[in-house]
């Protein structure tokens, strides 16, 4: 058996004044940039998936979380609540929070390095993680990355650390960090087997594997009990599974990175009802929570069969995204934001830099102990299990936190070599780190950044609407067109909201200039129909309703929209016709009612009629009285 480590010296007053100084390097720029945004619109503002984890947090607080199992990952909504508890509504508490996650980041990979490899090792490797971008533009939202960051370092300093010492607390201490980033993305799950196997192969091998596991089980066994207790069947973490590898897969997507069908609006509030809703229509009937994600992996399984060599280019694009410097954006585009702050305009550690170095440490290394292999495994399942689905840059920013402690130490090996003029092994480990920086900087289409801008402020506009700031929120959709005149969905928002002010003939051109995108959502036709149907233009707008028919049959609006139309345009027995099968799949919508009674008074079903406006009554929907009194008088005159 080969003999441990011994138990590490007790930290020196030097050392103390070290870790010192790499706090103060890290809490340094994360304060000016925290400082430098507060005027910033996104301050007090979550964004997209930051108004989903906000709306759950107040939930949480109010008692009013819903009856179901989780559609996202539950824990960082749990963060949340816990510091409103705490300190009120207050984002700026929670970037604080996060603030000294991320310095317990800095920390973590500081001990990680040391026991890994050496204090230089260790020193290099946290003062990267102080000055990392992304790092700091992350802790700075309301968004999950920088709990799931912190979770992952922890797992990883506990493997570095059990390593010095033979005491059963580690690996069940990483079980438990590593359930607890299960709760936050869902993916890492696949990372319990590899830290069972990994203590399986230290003595005593059942009992630290089985803590391990346990650790894990502790964490998420609670989550699994409520959710399959409200879904009837098993459900383990999540429900989406299977929806978001058919986002990443499916037949619409050709970036590789989130990109929604047509028939899904792109936000957390919507996403899990409309794609629910599109299986269902697809599949005939009611789909239980795990139909659905199968429904959804035998689509993408479809689309491998009929089009593999598309698929597979897509695939080679993800894995490109994945590898590459560039920061694929979501909700905030970091240089969106770095217009406010200065702190992120700085020439900052960035990816690249940090996995050509991390990446050469882990092929150097692997031999070293089974702590590196593990580690090294880590981050690479981690890109696969990225890869396999989505890219976006916060998904992949937990495994950076593995690739720290080996970066610190191939710098160091190469100032070594340098140093002491090791020519040839210089060589060797600079042409190792060359061809991993070759992958990192390989040239990708990523635009000048102003379609992303427009992103951002479409996302930044949506959230000011969803508060009720239509003014602020057209500000923001009109810079967005200004920065990309074409812009699909911030001409659509415009046009929305220039369509709500009864101002259908400004609002025209620009949902026709969203309809005109190669993705357009059922929810653009029907505003644009809409448009049409208030100018008078009523083909064209029974054109678009059909269009959004088309695109979601599961939408009963979009089928009354069409139905008003053809009773506009005296086609009564057509809308009729609509109104019927409306009235099995809405049998409580008194609207529906009401509209199937003018068609069939229109018809002359005058008795019909009347027991549709009857209906209408009885479910306390509005009544056209002129409409009843004109009936009632056509059925006194027929009798």
């Amino acid at each position: 058996m080969k003999r441990r480590p011994a138990d590490p010296k007790p930290p020196s007053p030097n050392r103390w004044l070290l870790i010192a100084g790499l706090l103060v390097l890290a809490l340094l720029p994360r304060v000016l940039h925290l400082v430098d945004i507060a005027d910033a619109p996104f301050f007090d503002r979550p964004m997209i998936d930051g108004q989903a984890y906000d709306s759950a947090a107040r939930a949480i607080l109010d008692g009013s979380v819903p009856a179901r199992p989780y559609y996202q990952d539950p824990l960082y909504p749990w963060f949340l609540a816990g510091v409103y508890g705490l300190f009120g509504h207050s984002l700026v508490a929670v970037y604080l929070l996060q603030l000294l996650l991320g310095l317990g980041v800095v920390l973590l990979v500081y001990d990680t390095g040391r026991r890994l490899f050496d204090r230089r090792a260790a020193l290099v490797a946290a003062a990267a993680a102080a000055l990392y971008r992304p790092f700091i533009f992350y802790e700075g939202l309301v968004e999950k990355t920088a709990l799931a960051v912190f979770l992952v370092a922890l797992a990883a300093w506990t493997v570095a650390r059990s390593r010095e010492s033979k005491s059963l607390a580690w690996p069940a201490a990483c079980g438990v960090a590593l359930g607890l980033a299960c709760l936050v993305r869902a993916n890492l799950l696949l990372f319990a087997p590899l830290v069972a196997l990994y203590w399986a192969l230290e003595r005593p091998r059942l009992a630290r594997a089985g803590l391990a596991l346990a650790g894990v089980l502790l964490v998420v066994a609670p989550v699994s009990f409520r959710n399959s207790v409200l879904a009837r069947e098993f459900v383990l973490t999540t429900t989406q599974a299977g929806q978001n590898l058919y986002i990443g897969n499916g037949p619409h997507n050709r970036t590789g990175q989130y990109e929604a069908p047509e028939w899904v609006r792109a936000n957390p509030a919507f996403e899990e009802t409309d794609l629910a809703r599109h299986a269902e229509s697809e599949a005939g009937r009611k789909l239980g929570f795990n139909e659905r994600s199968r429904w959804y992996v035998s689509r993408t399984l479809d689309r491998l069969r009929s089009d593999f060599d598309g698929w597979l280019g897509l695939l080679g694009r993800k894995a490109l995204l994945y590898f590459n410097d560039f920061e694929v954006p979501d909700n905030h585009d970091i240089r969106f934001v770095a217009d406010w702050s200065w702190v992120l305009r700085l020439p900052l550690v960035g990816f690249g830099l940090v996995f050509a170095l991390g990446a050469a440490g882990m092929l150097a290394s692997w031999r070293r102990s089974r702590a590196h292999r593990v580690l090294a495994l880590f981050f690479g399942l981690h890109a696969l299990s990225v890869v396999a689905f989505f890219v976006l840059a916060r998904y992949r920013l937990p495994a950076v936190a593995m690739l720290f402690p080996f970066a610190g130490a191939t710098a160091v090996t190469l100032f070594d070599h340098a140093r002491a003029r090791r020519w040839r092994k210089l060589a060797l480990n600079l042409v190792l780190v060359a061809l991993f920086a070759a992958l990192a900087f390989f040239p990708i289409p990523r635009g000048s950044g102003t379609a992303e801008r427009a992103q951002s402020l479409v996302n930044l506009g949506a959230s000011l609407y969803a508060d009720g700031d239509t003014a602020a929120a057209a500000r923001q959709f009109r810079a967005a067109l200004e920065a990309s005149p074409d812009h699909p969905e911030a001409a659509r928002n415009l046009g929305i909201i220039l369509l709500g002010q009864d101002r259908p003939a400004e609002a025209l051109p620009l949902l026709e200039t969203a309809a005109r995108a190669r993705a357009a959502p059922a929810t653009g036709c029907y505003h644009l129909g809409r448009a049409y149907e208030a100018l008078g233009r009523l083909d064209d707008a029974l054109a678009a309703f059909r269009r959004c028919v088309e695109l979601d049959p599961a939408e009963p609006k979009y089928r009354f929209a069409e139905g008003t139309v053809l009773q506009r345009q005296e086609r009564y027995a057509e809308a009729l016709s609509l109104y019927d099968g409306l009235v099995e799949s809405e049998p409580d919508n008194p609207v529906v009612h009401h509209n199937r009674a003018v068609a069939l008074y229109r018809l002359g079903r005058l008795d019909e009629a009347a027991r549709a406006l009857d209906r209408t009554q009885e479910l306390g929907g509005p009544v056209n009285q002129r409409f009843a009194a004109v009936l009632a008088a056509a059925r006194d005159s027929a009798r």
